[in-house]
Formats: C-alpha cells, structure tokens, sequence
C-alpha cells in the first residue's frame, strides 16, 4: 500500500532574501535617493540601502558604504554612485554592481566562490574574481581603473586583460576604441584615508563572536562581549543609565520591508537588524547575536493608538502574536511617536510630554497600516547614469543627480496600422509574472507562490469509508455504493466543457484516479500543465475521495499559473478557510504542507487580483491571518527536513511571516488589493 507524502521544501523555491547595505562612517554634505520614487534626502548612519540606492556627496565630503559580504566602497568629494545591483540568488550566490557616475571612488572587497562582484566607469568595468583593492575614478573626458591591491579583469569596448597590482587603465568613453595600459599609480590625497580605514574595519574582535560580515568595528569601539550560559556571546554596550533599545533613532518605510529601524547610535546596525535584545538582572540590556543572514526591519512588538504608534523589544526566541503582552512589556522599556496617516518616517523624537496616558487607548498589533502608494511615482523620470545601469525605474519628475531632468523626445506620430479582417480578434496582452507586477506595490515582498517543486510524489492515502464490520484495506471496496462527499461548486473547480458526470461510477474507479495523480505529481512543475491535469481529474472523477486535495492543488495552481488567476485561486481557497484546515487535512504527513501551501498561495494572490471583490479581500485577509499563526508550527526545528539547512529554514519562515503581516496591514485597513491597472492607484 502506497500512502501520499507530500513533502514541501519551500526554502529552495524561493529567490534569496534582499540585500541591504550600511551607510556607515562619513563626512561633509551626503545626499542619499533610497529609491526611484523618492527625493534626495541628508545621509543618515546606519541607513540601509537597496539595490538601485543613488549616493552622492559634496565639496570636502567622504562617505563609506559597507556591504554585507565583507566589501566597502567608498566615495570622495564630489562624487555619485549608484548600487546598480544587490541580489541574493536562491543558491546563496550574491551579485553586486556598483557604478561611479562621476568622481572618485574605492572598493575592498573579496567575493565568495561563487558571487559576482562588478565595478562599473563611464566606458569600463572591473570584476574581481579575488580579494582586491581598487581605485575609480570618472572625470568626464575619461575614466580609470586602477588595482591598488590584489588583482581584477578588466574590460572596455576595446580590450580585455587581466590588471595586476600596481597597474591602471584609462579609457576615454567617447572614444570607444581607444584604452591606454599605466603601469604606476599616481597617489591621491585620498589613498591614506581609505587605507586607513581598510585597516580599522578589518581587526576586530567581532568577527569570532557573530556571523555577519559588516558593522563589526563599531561594536568593537562602544561595548564588551560576555559569554553567558543563555544565550551564549552577547554584547553589552556602553551606555547611560536608563537608556533602552529602539529609542533614539527612527523608523522609516521600505517598500520591501515596511517600517525599518535606523538608529542614531553609531553602533546601531547589527544589533537592530540581526539578533534581538534581551534585559538581563545583573548585565543590563546585552544583544544576542543572530545566526542568520537575513536582514529585520526591527523586531519589536507594536501598540497602535489615536494618532500614535508605541514599540518595545522582543525577547530572544520570543513567538509573539500580539494576543497577549510580550516578555518585555513594561512602561520604561516603551517608546511612542505620533502616527500620521500616511506617514513614510515615525520619530519618537517629536512625540513629546502628553498629560493622559498613551497606553490607556493603544492596543498590540502585528503591523502598523502601510502608507499609501503614491500615484505620481508612475509618471517621473530618471535619467541613466553615465557609468551605465543594468535598469530603467521611473523617479518623479525634478529629482536628478545634477541639475534638472532631460528633457523627453517629442511624441512621434504613430504609423498607420494596416486594417485587419473583420474575423482577426487581437491577441491579449500578456501580463507581468508576479514578482514584477509586485515591484511596485508598497510593502509587497515578491517571493514565488510555493509550487510542486520538490514534492515527492506519491498516491493519496485512501479515505475509510466503511463500518468496523466491514473495513478493508483493498481499493476495490470503495465503489458507487458507499462515495464520498461530492464537491460543490465553491470547492472544485468548474473545468470547461466538462462532460456530463456519469450516473455511476466505473468499476474500481481507484486505479484510473491513482494514475491521474501520479501524472499530475509528475507534471506538477509545469503550472499550465498542472491546471489542464486537475481539470481532466475532475471530469473523469467529480465525486473524488480526494476531493479536498485537489482543491488545494487548484489553489497552487491558479496563483502559479502565468498569468496567475488569483481571483480563482481566492475563491476556491475561500471554503476551505472556512472550515479548520487542521480537520480537512489531518494526515500529519501531507496535512501541513497542504495547509502552508494553500495560506501562501491565497495570501499572496491578495496582491495580485486588480479590482478584488469584498468577498475575495476578506479571503485573502483570512488567509494572511492564519499563515500568521501557522508558520510557528509549521516551522518548529523538529519538522525541518534532514537536507534543508537551518538558515534556509529560518529564512523561508521569514518571508512568509513578512508577507503576511504586510497583506494584514493593507488589506485590514481598508485599502483593498492593490490596483494593478495602467495609473491605477493602491
């Protein structure tokens, strides 16, 4: 006897985690554009920075930027770059472009076996295929890289070779034939500092304690390390008394991530977005490093009241689900800010002395609402670097790294369309995937809907139908006489032109079902495929035993399909949440892979159902919510599979649990699924 083992191994479906750089040490006039849609704004320590960030810095200004594999890139006076490409791959591997529009810049680093680590100039670009340090330069009429340390390849329109230490390249990019090989490097002012800097960034004493590779000197410079048996290394730092975690700083919003914690202390990066802190009895407050790469906003837990926002650390391994008060609730360890609608920055800084009590009209949330997304962010215009991008976003109008926008090419008259026969019928557009279509919706994380890859596939276990006196084990003795519920129209779905369902059943009509679903196992990496499957199972079998099941592969399949038919996926997921999912699916073997899958996919189909009904928005909030409460079970340690890694099974816990609280925020605040029409607003 054949039993069903669907074993989901989702980590390895999903695309890596995003990226974020730090802004770390600078000095003079700094200027930061986070994203396309955004004006430049003054730098901040501990920034992060996304892929597609611009920086550009003043007259007598110098910035550095640390990266999370251990790079630095630096800028000088005068200078712009743009952090062309960030990514995390689903393999672990990391891929970084850099580009210096103009100015002067450097870059230490030393890429992992498998990164790709790019440096791009007007008219040419360095890879660095090991530990390396390299000088950039830009002036306009010319560019010129030069190998400090180490060694990189280089390339131009007009040659290719291997730099050694101690040799330079110019290239002039209006004359694209043309490079010229210098075999000396003539100092700058500026070396020193970046020499310097290398060397206080690489002797610290944290990096034997955590696993992340930037922030390390800062923590080295402002506390101690202790080694406690709880919670192992942990780091205290040196501070005023009454001083508490999450209170000088600000929170401002990330469309990736929502609300993000930038804290005023020069030390506060890693101790806010990798590990937690914990209040101990004699220490005092001490951070309890991370083993995990992935980047946090911030874990807090969240009070939400009239025109305020309140917040507070979590505990170590803390589970909070907003039910009840977190391990370190109390008053002196709150901060509050006024809560504007709409509001991209929350600073506790403005909130103030207030004669009532904010606790007395605040309540726990997950999430506070997201703000809403602004239309005019579709309209503007961003001119593209003279380095060169490996994009095209759109910025608003005005915002430029210079002076103003370049002017748009006059509209062309569009040529004459041959007319076409009356009988022709126009093909229809096709649509983004998911992942693009979310790119531009605030606070989506564009995370694949889990599919059937990795599945292993088997025959569903057979439902007992029969009384005690008659039980069997044999396929044969469930037949016409004794069938099982029949789906309703809300629970399976209706295939097209179906045929007629037979007045009876066929004899042993187990063994033709057993082979449609081996086949649609098999198939099960091919949604369009999939979906054709599941439609010829339900015409040949409308009153399946696994009648459930298939509902569920239907959900998966509508949301995997390209384009998805999320509004269908919704629909037919809707009566299942209905009823508890732990009863539908209680095999302990398939029933919680089944159940994720079916939370994930509806919750993420919630973004991408333009015009969405009341009925398929509360069905997307049901599920959100309950992938909230189910991840922590899903995801206990005792269920990771042998050959998943601990970091891939913390990280997928991750992006699902971000997902569902981001969808909990839009879709409970009334705001409905996103609009995803031409100048649609959200």
């Amino acid at each position: 006897m054949r039993s069903l083992a669907l074993l989901l191994l989702p980590a390895s479906l999903f695309a890596g985690q995003p990226r974020y750089a730090r802004l770390g040490d600078f000095a003079g006039p700094v200027e930061v554009q986070l994203q396309a849609a955004e004006s430049w704004m003054p730098a901040e320590r501990n920034l992060p920075l996304s892929e597609l960030a611009w920086i550009r810095t003043g007259p007598g200004a110098r910035l550095e930027i640390e990266f999370d594999d251990g790079g630095v890139w630096r800028l000088g006076p005068e200078s712009q770059g743009e952090i062309s490409d960030c990514a995390r791959l689903s393999t672990g591997q990391r891929v970084t472009l850099l580009s210096l529009d103009h100015g002067l810049a450097y870059f230490t680093g030393r890429p992992g076996a498998y990164d790709s680590l790019s440096l791009a100039v007007p008219g040419a670009q360095a890879v660095l295929t090991r530990a390396a340090r390299l000088r950039l330069e830009a002036q306009g009429e010319w560019s010129q890289i030069s190998v400090l340390e180490g060694a990189a390849k280089f390339s131009s329109p007009a040659a290719e070779i291997d730099l050694r230490e101690g040799l330079s390249v110019r290239v002039e990019p209006s004359n694209r034939e043309w490079f010229s090989l210098e075999r000396k490097i003539p100092a700058l002012d500026l070396d020193g500092w970046s020499a310097g800097r290398d060397k206080l960034l690489a002797s610290t004493t944290a990096q034997r304690r955590v696993v992340q590779r930037y922030g390390l000197a800062d923590l080295d410079a402002a506390g101690i390390w202790i080694d406690t048996e709880t919670f192992g290394p942990v780091w205290k730092p040196k501070a005023a008394g009454g001083w508490t975690p999450f209170q000088t700083g600000r929170w401002r919003w990330y469309d990736a991530l929502g609300y993000t914690w930038v804290g005023d202390e020069p030390w506060g990066w890693l101790p806010y977005h990798y590990g937690r802190w914990a209040m101990s009895k004699t220490l005092g407050w001490i951070w309890a490093p991370s083993m995990s790469q992935v980047f946090q906003p911030g874990e807090v837990f969240w009070l939400q009241g009239a025109q305020l926002a309140g917040w507070g650390p979590l505990a170590p391994g803390e589970r909070w689900t907003a039910q009840a008060p977190p391990e370190l609730f109390a008053k002196a360890y709150l901060t509050f800010a006024i809560l504007q609608p709409d509001s991209r920055t929350i600073d506790p800084a403005g909130f103030g002395a207030r004669p009532d009590d904010p606790l007395a009209s605040a309540v726990f949330t997950l999430a506070l609402p997201s703000p809403s997304f602004p239309a005019s962010r579709l309209d503007a215009l961003r001119p593209v670097l003279q380095a060169g991008s490996t994009r095209l976003r759109p910025v608003l109008a005005g915002v430029t790294y210079g002076s103003d926008p370049e002017p748009s090419p006059p509209p062309s008259e569009p040529a004459p369309s041959a007319p076409q026969p009356a009988a022709t019928v126009p093909e229809p557009a096709a649509e983004a995937p998911p992942s693009e279509a979310l790119a531009s919706d605030p606070g989506a994380v564009a995370y694949p809907v889990p599919g059937l890859d990795g599945i292993f596939t088997r025959t569903p276990a057979r439902r007992d139908t029969t009384t005690k006196e008659t039980k069997t084990s044999t396929p044969a003795a469930t037949t016409a006489a004794s069938p099982a519920r029949a789906p309703t129209s809300s629970a399976t779905p209706r295939p097209p032109a179906p045929k007629p369902p037979p007045a009876a059943s066929p004899p042993n009509p187990q063994g033709r079902e057993l082979e449609l679903y081996d086949e649609i196992m098999r198939d099960g990496n091919n949604p369009a495929k999939l979906l054709a499957d599941l439609q010829t199972w339900s015409r040949e079998f409308p009153r399946s035993l696994y009648a459930d099941e298939r509902t569920a592969l239907y959900v998966q399949a509508y949301a995997s399909v390209k384009p998805p038919q999320s509004a269908k996926a919704l629909e037919l997921g809707g009566p299942l949440l209905a009823r508890n999912l732990q009863t539908v699916f209680p095999d302990p073997q398939r029933g919680p892979t089944l159940i994720l899958a079916v939370l994930y996919s509806m919750t993420l189909c919630s973004w991408n159902t333009p015009h969405a009904s009341s009925q398929e928005t509360q069905a997307g909030l049901a599920a959100a919510r309950q992938l909230l409460a189910y991840t922590p079970t899903y995801f206990a340690p005792s269920r990771k599979p042998a050959n998943v890694t601990a970091e891939s099974w913390a990280e997928t816990r991750t992006a699902m649990e971000t997902t569902a609280r981001q969808t909990v925020a839009l879709l409970a605040s009334g705001s409905g699924a996103p609009d995803k029409s031409p100048g649609g607003k959200n």
